[in-house]
């Protein structure tokens, strides 16, 4: 798939992003360049979904469950992230609650999923979950984000410190500076080569790539006007939901962190997942309880699929087989959407 993804160069890259700025400078165009600057510094970073209006039927299957403020998936597992737990099992386990559980403590941060691996960051831990059990490694600085990476290593970073740091075989590496502070990080596998690893920033919504084996900071892309959450796909596949500018962005991060793509999404687009049986993005966003699967395959996304949601549908993953999962940040349930309920549209015929 990122073959078919055509490259764009740096520089198209940075004009894209310019555009997101201007876009928004569009919609005021009587005020003058100072009023823009201010407006634009006020509105960008430290994005938070809108508030769900009340749910109207629902696609799919609800089934009831406590607020839920993450979902994620990895070999076919999932990882349910509640207030003050994370749950792991297969999506049955899951809803009939025969599924592990362990409490995570207020200290601990965003859940990241790869190789079979749910990584939190806990302070003075970081907490690692998988089909066999839970296990903890003391780290030499707090981390509130971790990762771990298809060969084994775990990337820690923290919401206070400028440093990512490389754990191998339970000992520290390597510590590498990176631009800001980090909010999540997260290992996408690629073929015949190390796992990329990108984090993310939420004050100044910006992603970067980190050369984890070199012990370096790559570079450093700004997310639209306000990052909500981002998501791996496959060959080094990152998407990232730009919640305050109402858009969805593509990057790829085989080699360093490049845009690719970028569309504008229903308001308040908050969790993307990357559908490899469909090889469809799909977006939720909480404005308007939606759900949203892009086609990317074309070097534009592409709409095929539009669905209705539970409210305050903040987390969104797609397994394996294309079912769709969703959770509620406010206790409306979890959301099950199968292969056969999306109702997929064809795509146009190529001019190629």
């Amino acid at each position: 798939m990122l073959r078919a993804v055509k490259k764009l160069r740096a520089f198209e890259a940075a004009a894209a992003v310019l555009a997101v700025a201007l876009g928004t400078a569009a919609l005021t165009a009587c005020s003058r360049p100072t009023e823009l600057a201010d407006e634009l510094a006020v509105n960008m970073g430290n994005a938070s979904p809108i508030e769900s209006p009340s749910a109207t039927d629902p696609d799919g299957e609800v089934h009831e469950y406590e607020p839920v403020l993450d979902l994620d998936t990895t070999d076919g597992l999932i990882a349910v992230r509640t207030a003050d737990a994370i749950t792991v099992g297969a999506l049955d386990e899951i809803l009939d609650e025969t599924a592990e559980s362990w409490p995570l403590e207020a200290e601990c941060g965003d859940v990241s999923a790869n190789a079979g691996v749910f990584a939190v960051g806990c302070g003075t831990t970081v907490r690692t979950f998988t089909a066999s059990g839970a296990d903890e490694l003391p780290v030499e600085h707090p981390a509130t984000s971790a990762t771990v990476t298809s060969s084994g290593e775990i990337l820690a970073g923290s919401s206070e410190e400028r440093d990512v740091w490389v754990y191998r075989d339970g000992e520290l590496v390597k510590t590498i500076p990176v631009a800001r502070e980090t909010d999540s990080i997260q290992a996408v596998p690629v073929d015949g080569q190390p796992d990329t690893v990108v984090r993310t920033n939420s004050f100044d919504t910006t992603i970067q790539d980190l050369d984890w084996n070199g012990g370096r900071q790559g570079g450093t892309l700004r997310v639209g006007l306000g990052v909500g959450k981002t998501a791996g796909g496959e060959q080094g596949l990152v998407l990232a939901a730009d919640t305050t500018g109402n858009q969805l962005l593509v990057y790829t991060s085989d080699d360093i962190i490049r845009l690719h793509q970028m569309a504008p999404v229903p308001e308040s687009p908050w969790d993307v997942s990357w559908d490899p049986a469909n090889r469809l993005v799909w977006v939720a966003s909480t404005s308007q309880n939606l759900v949203t699967g892009y086609d990317i395959s074309r070097g534009v996304p592409l709409q095929r699929a539009q669905l209705r949601t539970v409210a305050n549908a903040q987390s969104i993953i797609s397994l394996d087989d294309g079912t769709l999962v969703l959770a509620s940040a406010t206790g409306d349930g979890i959301q099950i959407i199968t292969p056969a309920q999306k109702d997929l549209r064809d795509l146009p015929t190529s001019d190629r």
